[in-house]
């Protein structure tokens, strides 16, 4: 059988903030803006993680959203932060939280992951 892979991404927001009463981390956030190669690539490399992982151990109020489609046809809007966590939203109802920690693009958190008291770079 053949691996799937990612066959297409539309990027339809960038930078975006979830605490939008923050002003200063409205304007940290401005500085995540993965491109469409980028994208491609974590969706390529990411692996399934508990809810928890987005929500604690690696929160970023930083996202961009889109849609993700691959070689199966399978398909998905998705909520990517720029701690390298997703939320999967397929196009059938289900969803799935996903992590790759190993991106290239602009965190204004960087350095500031992991439960321990010193953070992950």
């Amino acid at each position: 059988s053949d691996a799937r892979t990612v066959k297409k991404v539309i990027i339809t927001e960038t930078g975006q903030n979830a605490e939008p009463d923050d002003v200063d981390m409205t304007e940290r956030c401005k500085i995540f803006q993965p491109t469409v190669a980028q994208v491609k690539r974590y969706f390529s490399k990411a692996y399934p993680v508990e809810g928890y992982v987005i929500t604690t151990e690696r929160y970023s109020p930083c996202y961009a959203t889109g849609v993700v489609k691959f070689s199966d046809n399978s398909f998905g809007e998705f909520r990517l932060r720029s701690s390298g966590t997703a939320t999967l939203y397929w196009n059938r109802g289900d969803s799935v939280y996903l992590l790759y920690k190993h991106n290239k693009w602009g965190d204004p958190l960087a350095c500031g992951y992991g439960l321990s008291s010193e953070g992950e770079c």
